[in-house]
């Protein structure tokens, strides 16, 4: 689907077009529930924060003013619900952040599976980075109003991760 596509559903969505706003829901669900269960490493959870998310997300979009900014401010609104959820269950500071595998699928299952494996390894700051970066294509902006952070953070986090995984898969391949 086309920016501009997504970005006429905010628009109807914003005026009170149902349809629209069950064109961005189902656009986006899935890629938010994957996001929030890395988050929470819970699909209960995961799903509770999504659900939460676009409860805020319909009761607000009307404020929303630069539709160009949903997609961040869809993600920030995720991560604040999981947060939330995590709060809630008193398991925050243990939470480690996940990627739910059965996602993916065809041939290059196993050799994604080894990456996800290595990428769970990551610390939850610069597990989001990646995640958002490069799963769920967001920019270093975007990324950035998610993660309450400056962009040069996100690089950071994204620098640190990426050398991260380089070692442990280099340390992998020795053996």
């Amino acid at each position: 689907m086309q920016q501009v596509e997504l970005d006429m559903w905010v628009i109807k969505a914003q005026q009170g077009d149902e349809k629209a706003l069950l064109g961005l829901f189902l656009h986006y669900q899935t890629q938010l529930i994957h996001f929030a269960y890395g988050i929470t490493r819970d699909r209960s959870m995961a799903q509770d924060a999504a659900q939460e998310a676009w409860l805020t997300i319909v009761k607000n979009i009307r404020r929303l003013q630069e539709t160009k900014a949903f997609r961040s401010w869809i993600y920030r609104a995720v991560r604040w619900a999981a947060l939330d959820q995590l709060r809630i269950a008193k398991i925050y500071a243990n939470a480690v952040c996940e990627q739910d595998v059965e996602t993916l699928t065809g041939n290059e299952k196993n050799q994604e599976e080894g990456l996800v494996a290595t990428i769970k390894q990551l610390p939850h700051d610069e597990y989001q980075a990646i995640y958002l970066f490069y799963f769920a294509q967001l920019s270093l902006v975007e990324i950035a109003l998610i993660q309450e952070v400056p962009v040069g953070t996100v690089k950071t986090r994204l620098f640190r991760g990426r050398n991260k995984l380089k070692n442990i898969l280099e340390t992998k391949n020795e053996y």
